[in-house]
Order: C-alpha cells, then structure tokens, then sequence
C-alpha cells in the first residue's frame, strides 16, 4: 500500500521540484467520453471537451472534439490514432482553430490486476490557424505518458459498482517550433478517483497539476490548477471479453 501511494504522489512531487515562482492559474474541464468498443480487438471512441478558467486573469476557453481509434494488435500493446479539433479564445480578440492528428501507442506493464500500468508514446502534428490571420502554422512533438490504475473494491477494471484510483504524468517535447498560444503544455500530472456503476456508465473526478508557457504575453511559465469532470458512456457491452 505504502508503494501504491508513492507511485500515486510521484508526478506530483516531480512538478513541484521543476516548477518555482509561476503564475497560477485554475482551470475546469468537463469532458463526455463516448466508447463503442468490437470484435474485442477495436475501439472507436470520441471525447468532447469544454475548458475554462475559473480565477480572474483574463478570458481563455477551449471546445474540441477527438474522435479516436484503437486496435489491440498483442495482448499487450494498443495501436492508436486520434484527430482531435479545437476552437480556443486565446484571450479578448484572439481566436485559434487547431487540427492535431496524433498517431502512437500504448503498452500495458501490467494488465487485468489490482494494479494496471501503462505507458504511452505518441507524435502529434498540430496544424494551428489564428482566425483574423490567413497562415497556418504547423508544429510536431512527442508526447510520454505514464498511467497508474488502482481497483480499491474489485480484483481488477471490469467489475460493477467499482472504486478506482488514478494518477498519470505526461511530458510534452516539441520538435521543431512553439505555438503562438496561452497554454503551450510542457508537463502535466493527474490524481483522481473515479466510479464504475456498469458497463455502460462510468464517472471520473480529478485534479490537474500542468505546467504550461504563455507564447503569446512574454512567455512566461503558468503553474496551472485543473479541476476534471469526466462522464463515459460505453456502448455494445456484449462483445467485450477481458483478456488474461
């Protein structure tokens, strides 16, 4: 247990060792997430995404949509791709549309237990258009992501009325050119507690911890404080089978 809450605080504790004198800012993000996972080996899956600021340091928001796709290609190892689109109030006056296909893949460490593990690696184009001007401009980067799954009531995921817990951390390495936006991510850790009521329904609560530049004002670090509401809705319970 005592590894288990270690693992829990580490991104947490890395943020607070790389991250000094940022200005805060509080964030909420309301996310509906709906899966239709088949044939036991594909899922598609889209995310609509409402983000804002909650504190008084101007005006920021974000709506998206990503529609995802997954295929499980080993036991172990999940292919992904994701098209994720976004209109941003950056601030009064300035607004961007974004188009960022994302291809990478997931690899599970441990899988079906009391404790999951994954890792992520994915590379994301990001095509970024200011709305008054005629340009776009284009930017790559590698994201790593690390994610921890704990069933606190239930041998492992699949089970009904489950508690779970969370905590993932994520860097973001940009490979070529910064974006001209208020939120350039450069790291980002997550806790949370979530609530399994079925196969169908599940329910996400958690908190956010980014690290983020400003390209836009004199690039300047924000140390960002997220609060995450999360609703998925999975469809076609039938053909999903957990695999050993």
């Amino acid at each position: 247990m005592r590894n288990v809450k270690l693992l829990l605080l580490f991104p947490f504790w890395l943020l607070s060792v790389t991250i000094s004198m940022a200005q805060s800012d509080e964030q909420l993000w309301l996310d509906f997430q709906l899966s239709y996972p088949f044939a036991n080996r594909y899922l598609l899956e889209n995310t609509t995404s409402y983000q804002t600021l909650l504190n008084e340091n101007g005006k920021w928001w974000n709506l998206s949509i990503s529609p995802t796709f997954e295929y499980s290609l080993f036991t172990r190892l999940d292919l992904i791709s994701e098209i994720p689109l976004g209109y941003t109030l950056q601030k009064e006056g300035v607004n961007t549309f974004e188009i960022s296909p994302m291809v990478g893949g997931r690899f599970h460490i441990t899988q079906n237990r009391k404790i999951d593990t994954r890792f992520l690696l994915r590379y994301q184009t990001r095509a970024f258009h200011e709305i008054d001007a005629s340009n776009w401009e284009i930017s790559n980067r590698t994201r790593l992501k690390g994610e921890i799954y704990w069933s606190i009531n239930g041998p492992n995921l699949f089970n009904d009325k489950l508690c779970y817990a969370f905590a993932d951390y994520e860097e973001f390495i940009v490979l070529d050119q910064q974006l001209d936006e208020r939120y350039a991510n450069r790291r980002r850790g997550r806790v949370g507690i979530g609530y399994r009521l079925n196969y169908k329904h599940r329910f996400d609560l958690s908190y956010i911890h980014q690290s983020s530049r400003n390209e836009i004002e004199g690039e300047f670090i924000s140390n960002d404080n997220i609060i995450q509401l999360k609703y998925k809705l999975y469809l076609n319970p039938v053909v999903i089978v957990p695999q050993n």
